[in-house]
């Protein structure tokens, strides 16, 4: 599964935010417009349902109209307004924008004295209807009369259409703006972040040996007790070289006094070199790998190269080609003493067991990868377990096959990696070594 860096994480919580917000505004805007321009047309229906009553007159029983009304909508055909009077449920007036119509709607009517306005479907269209009923008198009779205003929706819905691609317009506008001072405020929020990892890498591959600079207050305790942990680790180191340097001396000192007397039996000489072989090699496995998790990292190539070197001279009078694939530069973190140790003893072995040629291979497949493979007669499939299997010397068998294999194992262990002996497709063995990338 895919780890989100902090930032990421930041970034997608604020868009989480920003994709849920803005719409819901939208929203929010959109309904507080429709129900003001709702009102705005229920406010603009009455006004001319008031000059419509205002023009209206009844003189002698007979309805009486001006030709030409105030409201000039009201005398063109098709205009989108419209307007009705009836009396008792039949038609008293209708004004000339109404030429072209076939049949005139049934139309709601409220009480004396009321009004109404409401939004309906009239021949498959929609319309806003405002209708106000009064009462009027003539020769001493009361009668109702209602006054109907209708407007088409179109209108409406062309005001509204307008507003939403404006209110979008600039919901995009807003959204792009704050999503860059979204990214340019986690970028100057993290960055302190980021400085101090990257001052962290500088030291694992060695081209620091401690963070430096100045960190906000909540980083820079962070950073005071990361310098102290790295000091600590390597005074550590240099107490254990120191000792186990001291060790090392005073161990020796006696085991050649006892060597170089001349009195001693020579039964006893093979048991003293011996001793002496293990103090070495058990003095290096203590001091392997002491600093594991703030190892500098090593290049690996510059080593190697130098251990060819050293090896094309020592096997001279073999005439060996030696060759170093490394197509990444890569790097190992540990110790450089420790390293040329390890690769120091398989290109030995190897040396002296190939024939013509040697080839050292680097590369990674979610491990670091290092192959050291030779011509010669190869190790026996039934040799290499036993080379592998916990508790059995690998230093015992014949010269070429052996040498040093114990400390290569110890090493190894010690860099938490692994060690696979196989087939070469150059005819001899394979050694394969597997560590965790960096």
């Amino acid at each position: 599964m895919r780890r989100w860096s902090l930032k990421g994480r930041s970034f997608a919580a604020a868009m989480l935010v920003l994709v849920v917000f803005l719409p819901l505004t939208a929203l929010t805007l959109e309904k507080a417009y429709t129900n003001s321009l709702t009102q705005s047309m229920q406010d603009q229906l009455r006004i001319q349902n008031l000059g419509l009553i205002s023009e209206f007159e009844v003189v002698n029983g007979v309805i009486q109209m001006p030709e030409t009304l105030f409201n000039n909508s009201l005398n063109i055909p098709d205009s989108g307004t419209y307007a009705l009077i009836s009396m008792h449920m039949l038609p008293l007036w209708q004004s000339e924008s109404t030429l072209h119509w076939q049949k005139l709607p049934d139309l709601q009517r409220p009480g004396v004295g009321d009004e109404l306005f409401l939004s309906k479907q009239i021949n498959g269209r929609t319309f806003f209807q405002f209708s106000y009923t009064a009462e009027f008198e003539d020769r001493s009779l009361m009668f109702p009369v209602t006054f109907h205003i209708l407007m088409e929706g179109r209108l409406f819905d062309s005001e509204l259409s307008t507003f939403r691609y404006t209110l979008w317009q600039w919901l995009a506008f807003v959204a792009l703006l704050l999503i860059a001072l979204l990214a340019f405020s986690l970028n100057a929020a993290l960055k302190p972040i980021g400085g101090l990892v990257r001052q962290i890498s500088e030291v694992e591959s060695g081209k620091q040996r401690r963070a430096e600079g100045d960190f906000p207050p909540e980083l820079e305790h962070l950073k005071a007790s990361l310098n102290h942990l790295l000091d600590s680790e390597q005074q550590q180191r240099s107490r254990y070289h120191h000792s186990l340097g001291d060790l090392a001396h005073n161990l020796k000192t006696p085991l050649a006094v006892l060597k170089g007397n001349p009195d001693l039996p020579l039964s006893a000489k093979e048991p003293l070199e011996q001793i002496e072989s293990i103090i070495a090699r058990q003095l290096k496995r203590a001091v392997a790998g002491i600093g594991s998790g703030w190892q500098q990292a090593e290049p690996l190539a510059p080593l190697l190269n130098k251990l060819i070197n050293a090896m094309s001279k020592v096997h001279a009078d073999k005439h060996l080609n030696i060759q170093l694939i490394d197509p990444h530069a890569l790097s190992l973190p540990g110790d450089q003493t420790d390293l040329m140790e390890l690769f120091g003893n398989l290109l030995d072995n190897a040396c002296k067991a190939a024939q013509h040629q040697v080839r050292v291979s680097l590369h990674t497949n979610e491990q670091l990868c290092i192959d050291i493979e030779d011509d010669g007669p190869g190790i026996p499939a039934e040799k290499r377990q036993d080379l592998l299997s916990r508790g059995t010397r690998l230093d015992s068998y014949a010269s070429g096959q052996g040498i040093g294999m114990a400390v290569v194992s110890d090493l190894v262990a010690a860099y938490n990696g692994t060690l696979l002996i196989r087939d070469s497709e150059l005819g001899g063995a394979r050694i394969s070594l597997r560590f965790p990338l960096p």
